[in-house]
């Protein structure tokens, strides 16, 4: 075994179940399948309104474990900590979000836990970041419930959250008790942009998502740091 193990902590999943939702939806965020010219099914995924590439490609390779172990083992990876990419679930009810999230923390374990070990050594190969149900209107004892939940599942190592929290961003008082939790379960917190910058910031101009997301994304991360 190597002395020192490369370890990806920036690397994402849409797990079976969300990507499957995705599919049932007409609106953003939402899996648009087309087909190409030579027959085989092409699946877009829109996340922000008005994409202007059409949504970006989506496969296998963020679902399927076989691929992101060939990824890993391409790039001489040795262990990844993987996280649910954005959206999440903010575009959900309350309800809908808290059970999702309690189902995907779960499906998250299991992919991770039935990963096979690296070589030589007793760590696993996939480890995980969970999921709160950050909802507008969600409870503070079902946010406290997915921290617990969480804590409890062996192979995941803390949780990946947006900026906005529940709507007023992370300074919000209603998170305090979560951030305690948080705190006393020892979990890693990993603060993800998604929001960017409002494209009309930057003027009449057509820029695409070049500035709202290349820009916008460091600056919205900054701004809750």
């Amino acid at each position: 075994m190597a002395s020192k193990l490369l370890v990806d902590i920036h690397t994402h999943v849409y797990l079976p179940r969300y990507a499957s939702l995705l599919r049932t939806r007409s609106n953003v965020p939402f899996i648009r399948p087309s087909v190409t010219r030579d027959g085989k099914v092409d699946e877009r995924l829109l996340i922000l309104d008005h994409e202007p590439s059409g949504g970006r490609p989506v496969g296998p390779q963020y679902w399927d474990r076989v691929e992101k172990l060939k990824f890993m083992d391409q790039h001489g990876i040795d262990v990844s900590v993987v996280s649910s990419a954005n959206p999440w679930l903010d575009f959900l009810s309350a309800s809908e979000a808290q059970k999702l999230a309690a189902e995907l923390n779960d499906d998250l374990e299991d992919y991770c836990a039935t990963s096979p070990y690296v070589e030589g050594v007793s760590i696993k190969r996939l480890y995980g970041f969970g999921l709160l149900p950050l909802a507008p209107e969600v409870s503070t004892a079902s946010l406290l419930d997915a921290v617990k939940q969480i804590s409890e599942l062996p192979h995941l190592r803390g949780l990946i959250m947006g900026t906005r929290g529940v709507g007023n961003g992370l300074d919000d008082a209603a998170l305090d008790p979560v951030w305690d939790a948080i705190e006393k379960a020892g979990l890693v917190v990993f603060i993800h942009p998604h929001y960017g910058i409002d494209a009309k910031a930057w003027g009449d101009k057509n820029n695409g998502h070049v500035l709202p997301l290349a820009l916008g994304f460091p600056f919205e991360t900054t701004v809750v740091s």
